[in-house]
Order: C-alpha cells, then sequence, then structure tokens
C-alpha cells in the first residue's frame, strides 16, 4: 500500500525516474515538467511557504535563465519574487508557457522509465530533479519508502489540491458555455417565430 501510495506522489509531482546515485548515495526523483513558477506556486502554500526539509531541487542554468544551476534547499523559506524575477518571465501567461515549447518537444524523446536500468543511463543533470541527500546513509533500504512519502506527501497534495480546483472551475466554466448555447438557440427560435407572425400580419 505504501509503494502505491509512493506511486501517486510521484505521478502527482511529474517524476518519471527514481534512483539511487552511487557515488554519493543521494536519491535523485527525475521531473521533466517542473519549472520554477511550479515550485514556487506549491511552496507558497506550505507551512512556512517553505519547502520539506530533506527535499532539495536543482533546475539547470536554462530554466533559470543564469549561467549555473539553481538550487532550492528544503527546510528553508525561499524567497518567492527572487526564484520567478528574471529577465526571462514576464507577466504575460503565455509568454511563460511559450518558455516550454523546447521541452515539450525535449519530452516526447524521453524513454519510459521502465526500460531504464540506472541513473546512468540518463543524462539527468539535464532535467529539473528533486534530491534527497544521502538517502542510501541515512535511511535503511526498508524504510525509504516510508522517507519519500513523508517529503513528497505534503508537495503532492497541493498539486492534487490545484488539479480539483481546476477541474472545478472548467466544469463551471462548461456549464457557463453550454447555458450561452442554449440561450443563444432559443433567442434565434424566437426570432424565427416572430418573423413568421410578422409575415402573417
Amino acid at each position: 500500500m505504501k509503494a502505491l501510495h509512493l506511486h501517486t506522489c510521484l505521478r502527482q509531482l511529474g517524476i518519471d525516474v527514481v534512483g539511487l546515485d552511487n557515488t554519493s548515495g543521494d536519491c535523485i526523483l527525475r521531473s521533466p515538467g517542473l519549472r520554477p513558477r511550479h515550485w514556487a506556486m506549491i511552496c507558497s502554500q506550505l507551512p512556512k511557504g517553505a519547502p520539506p526539509k530533506g527535499l532539495d531541487v536543482i533546475f539547470p542554468a536554462r530554466f533559470c535563465f543564469s549561467d549555473v544551476d539553481t538550487e532550492i534547499p528544503g527546510g528553508k523559506r525561499i524567497d518567492l519574487n527572487e526564484l520567478l524575477t528574471n529577465p526571462g518571465y514576464s507577466d504575460d501567461e503565455e509568454e511563460w508557457d511559450a518558455l516550454d515549447e523546447e521541452e515539450v518537444e525535449a519530452m516526447k524523446e524521453i524513454s519510459s522509465a521502465v526500460n531504464i536500468q540506472s541513473l546512468d543511463e540518463i543524462e539527468v543533470q539535464n532535467y529539473p530533479r528533486f534530491v534527497m541527500k544521502e538517502l542510501s546513509e541515512t535511511a535503511k533500504e526498508g524504510s525509504r519508502v516510508d522517507a519519500l512519502l513523508k517529503v513528497l506527501l505534503p508537495p503532492s497534495k497541493i498539486v492534487f489540491q490545484k488539479q480539483q480546483g481546476d477541474k472545478e472551475k472548467a466544469k463551471v466554466a462548461a456549464e457557463l458555455r453550454e447555458k450561452r448555447e442554449l440561450i443563444a438557440k432559443q433567442k434565434k427560435e424566437q426570432e424565427k417565430i416572430s418573423r413568421r407572425i410578422g409575415y402573417q400580419f
């Protein structure tokens, strides 16, 4: 059950690969679709505006429009404005989404995690990723699922709530659209009837 729960959390956060770095003992969780603005939104709704302690996030330089990778340590309150304020972002949501066009194409070529045997097979440094440092040392093999759940549950719940809210908004929007179409249809029918009555006179 815990394993199934973990899989749900991983899916909510867009994590497609989980593995241990044999050199450092770090647990690497690749999340190709994660962006700084997503993490900022999630962290803003977590207690004290801080990501879970023990869960770091690394964004390759190109995702933050900088010369070096950006690492956001877990457990420390982050300056969300600083994270989102850079020359590459604007307030225009369409422009923000346009920034990901290259990544959309790149993600089409990502191989299924089912076929990946080790982190050595992928250039994980090129992707946004979560990192739990020295997990192989801090958690025994039988308790690693618990350790992962502890830090992944809070942000995954935020994502789930956001998704549910978006679904509800989409449902309301669809209902409004149907009502408008019905009203427009009824109006046309009334106009036809009015014209017919007018012709009789």
